[in-house]
């Protein structure tokens, strides 16, 4: 029995699925004698239904075409780890059904073609690099996708690059995602950052591995942090290395500081036994952050700031620039004025 659209069928219809010049041939039909539609329907549906047996006919063929086919490597050399950039696909010239070739185009159920590299013969081009011309290995490939013959693999040549596996112990470092209002105000980080495990074991492509001597944490990010922060942060990955765990547990020591200003003597460093060196002026404005717990210690172990007498001998400079021979871990922003002395030297 065939259905007869009424006319608001037909505008739902419309609007739904047929936009624009479409419309009108809608309307057209909506117009004709119910008798001409019924017609038109039943010649419509017969082309739909020709049309799907040829399809479906059409697919029991066999063809030749081309395809896009995902591939993974298996069974490489033992004791040996695969670097660089191998395809992950491979371009097929096959001939199969059109069912299979369908499905290959579509990515429908795909299940990649296993490469068995050990079972290769390869061919060296150095001690760790060697090459698969991919022409010799078809008719295994073949055997691999079962209901496909291949006739052509694109590219014609594989070539991988193999090393040793490595393992090493490495230090990790945190990092900071350090903006300007990561502290708040009149705060800031009071010593050093503790890591725990403050090192871990990585392990993978030996070249890759004899590089490396840090790893560090994801950053961590605060806003207006202004007390001592404890969390656990995921390490930064690293291509191809693996780690004998992902997470550590940081401490930032946070406290609130103060801003010193003290007017201090100026020591030259270096100075011969027979000579006498003095900086001119004799004494600088160190000004220096400093948290208030550790305000005391500066007490017992002032900064002194130095000038060297080497550096008149390596660059003959007239003025020497200001420093810290030992700068307390405690402080920080340091500032000299002036930043720059002037000396005098005579014999003792």
């Amino acid at each position: 029995m065939l259905y007869t659209l009424n006319a608001v069928e037909l505008d739902n219809v419309k609007e739904k699925y047929f936009p624009g010049v479409l419309k009108k041939y809608l309307k057209r039909l909506r117009d004709l004698p119910i008798l001409q539609q019924r017609r038109l329907l039943t010649f419509l549906f017969f082309i739909v239904l020709s049309t799907t047996f040829w399809f479906v006919r059409s697919l029991g063929e066999e063809y030749e075409s081309s395809v896009t086919y995902p591939v993974r490597y298996v069974n490489l050399p033992e004791n040996k780890v695969l670097i660089g950039e191998i395809p992950d696909k491979l371009r097929l010239t096959v001939r199969a059904k059109g069912f299979s070739i369908m499905n290959s185009k579509l990515n429908l159920n795909l299940i990649p073609l296993r490469f068995n590299v050990n079972s290769f013969s390869l061919n060296s081009l150095g001690a760790d690099t060697f090459f698969i011309i991919t022409e010799s290995v078809k008719e295994i490939l073949s055997i691999e996708l079962g209901n496909m013959s291949i006739l052509d693999i694109s590219p014609d040549t594989l070539f991988f690059r193999f090393t040793e596996m490595a393992v090493k112990k490495v230090a990790v470092k945190p990092l900071l995602g350090m903006h300007d209002k990561f502290f708040l105000k009149q705060y800031m980080q009071n010593g050093s950052i503790d890591v725990t495990p403050d090192s871990i074991i990585i392990s993978g492509p030996g070249v890759y591995v004899k590089s490396i001597n840090e790893v560090f944490t994801e950053p961590l990010n605060f806003t207006n942090l202004s007390d001592t922060a404890i969390v656990e942060c995921t390490l930064r990955p690293v291509d191809q290395i693996t780690y004998s765990q992902q997470k550590v547990n940081v401490i930032i020591p946070v406290d609130r500081f103060t801003e010193v200003e003290e007017r201090i003597t100026v020591m030259p460093v270096n100075v011969p036994d027979s000579l006498t060196m003095i900086a001119i002026p004799g004494q600088v404005t160190v000004t220096f952050r400093i948290c208030l717990s550790n305000y005391n210690k500066m007490m017992n172990n002032p900064p002194v700031p130095r000038i060297d007498y080497n550096a008149i001998q390596e660059k003959q400079l007239s003025r020497l620039t200001v420093f810290l021979l030992d700068t307390p871990r405690f402080i920080s922003h340091i500032y000299f004025n002036p930043k720059e002395t002037e000396f005098l030297i005579t014999r003792k």
